[in-house]
């Protein structure tokens, strides 16, 4: 009968529809579900995601308590033992570095700088090179590179990397005029910037 042929047909177009509706709420509820857990890692949401954590790398970090400097032994472009103690007196930017070191020699034009803009009876920057063969290899390579303000000095046997506690090379301490550490630097910076100048005249200023 043309109401069976018809009926056939139509039963295969309901099973679509319904197949489609079935889908769609399917999809409509999964999206629901993950929408709440995606908003949590927008800003202001309730839970945001933790922020990484701050590195100072490359920064000044003033310590809460000053601790003495460390008494090691170095030597002078003469050859001369001396140790920190013979700059009591003056602030000192105090810098460790070696010739192999690539963030030391990208560092060291502004520590020359420094020490032409601030170096005199109150201030000194001391760079002391790592290098196991001291001096016939450190003063030469200042030499070849220009660094003209600045002394030189050298201490071939690591004894600063215990002594002070050097977890790397460049490492600079800043050091009061009684002695005492009171700020540090891990890694290259620049020492050129207004900020570290600043900070520096503020610290020679204090009795």
């Amino acid at each position: 009968m043309p109401g069976n042929g018809l009926n056939r047909r139509l039963i295969p177009l309901a099973v679509g529809l319904a197949a489609v509706i079935i889908i769609a709420v399917a999809a409509l509820a999964t999206r629901q579900t993950e929408e709440p857990m995606s908003s949590a890692a927008q800003p202001g949401a309730s839970r945001p995601p933790a922020a990484p954590a701050k590195s100072n790398f490359g920064d000044i970090v003033w310590h809460e308590s000053p601790t003495p400097a460390p008494a090691t032994v170095f030597k002078n472009e003469a050859g001369t033992e001396i140790s920190l103690a013979d700059f009591k007196g003056k602030v000192l930017v105090v810098n460790f570095w070696a010739t192999w070191c690539a963030p030391c020699v990208k560092e060291m034009p502004t520590l020359d700088g420094l020490q032409a803009q601030l170096g005199g009876a109150d201030f000194e920057v001391l760079a002391i090179s790592q290098d196991r063969e001291g001096a016939q290899v450190a003063l030469p390579f200042m030499d070849t590179n220009g660094w003209s303000h600045l002394a030189r000095y050298t201490e071939s046997g690591a004894r600063f990397a215990k002594d002070a506690g050097l977890r790397g090379l460049p490492t600079s301490l800043i050091i009061d005029k009684t002695g005492n550490e009171v700020g540090r630097v891990e890694g290259d910076t620049d020492w050129s910037s207004p900020e570290i100048e600043q900070s520096l005249r503020e610290l020679i200023g204090r009795s």
